[in-house]
């Protein structure tokens, strides 16, 4: 029975061969490709045929470009398509080595038998030409997600969507968050995916995350929109996740919050403020009341 979808949401067309042919080559091929056209100004179908035939995937093209809105929307149109437990969106520049489906295969009983959700490979970033940048080994069988989340804000892993398995019913149950390109989705994902729990890391395969000037990643030129991005990021996870996370780490990236909100002149949300009040700290509430209307008063100017 297959039980894995791989799906790539193709827009640029620079790496998707090597993308391609790294799906194609699985050792075992066992799982459903699906392939989601967002409106590309040059279309995957020649390279595609060179590799799968017709009925070893699925190809959909969208007359609308939905990523150029929000990423988020792109994924979830594909996934609405799928039927299979568990999915990986890989990135039309990425690739996965060739026991990648196999891995996943074996690891998955001991999935079933801990309850676990998401599952979390070895990743490596490369540059334009497939040379090795860096590589990110955790080592060790179990990661906690909300410990994960909290070590990547501070700078001490990295993790991007590609490297992920998600298991479906999870993803219906709490679909992405759509924040501008897509910048924190994949955190809040294995958060949400993992029912703020356990994620189970597989060391045994690789896959390669390419940064390079045309990915959002790698381009400098989208460094301003990757921060303000960023910073609804933190918003979502004050508003949203804050009892998830101890209350000194919240404190942090509400300070962080304020400050990028301050420096930017952007108006800062007063729904902030709800967290003092479920917690009845009066004095850090009028503080950050006080804090907030200064903001947003200098963002009017």
């Amino acid at each position: 029975m297959i039980k894995l979808a791989i799906v790539i949401p193709y827009y640029k067309i620079d790496f998707f061969e090597e993308t391609l042919k790294s799906v194609a080559l699985q050792s075992n091929k066992n799982f459903i490709l699906y392939i989601g056209n967002d409106s590309s100004p040059e279309t995957p179908i020649p390279i595609i045929s060179k590799y799968l035939k017709k009925e070893n995937y699925k190809y959909f093209y969208y007359k609308d470009n939905l990523g150029g809105k929000n990423l988020s929307l792109q994924w979830e149109r594909i996934l609405d398509n799928i039927q299979e437990e568990w999915f990986q969106i890989l990135g039309d520049d990425d690739v996965i080595s060739e026991n990648f489906v196999e891995e996943f295969y074996k690891a998955l009983p001991e999935m079933y038998k801990s309850d676990i959700s998401v599952m979390k490979f070895i990743h490596e970033w490369i540059d334009e030409y497939s040379k090795h940048i860096e590589t990110f080994d955790y080592k060790s069988d179990i990661i906690n997600s909300v410990d994960f989340i909290m070590k990547k804000y501070a700078n001490v892993v990295k993790s991007s969507l590609s490297e992920n398995i998600f298991q479906t019913k999870m993803y219906h149950k709490y679909k992405f968050e759509k924040l501008p390109l897509a910048w924190g989705s994949d955190d809040i994902a294995l958060l949400t995916f993992s029912n703020f729990g356990k994620i189970f890391y597989n060391s045994n395969s690789i896959v390669q995350v390419r940064i390079s000037s045309s990915s959002i990643s790698g381009s400098e030129k989208m460094d301003k929109k990757k921060n303000d991005a960023y910073n609804i990021f933190r918003e979502k996870i004050i508003l949203k996740y804050s009892k998830k996370f101890p209350a000194q780490f919240i404190s942090e990236i509400l300070n962080d919050y304020l400050n990028y909100c301050h420096l930017n002149r952007q108006k800062a949300s007063c729904k902030v403020l709800f967290i003092f009040f479920k917690k009845f700290e009066v004095m850090l509430l009028l503080k950050t009341m006080k804090r907030i209307y200064y903001i947003n008063k200098m963002s009017l100017h």
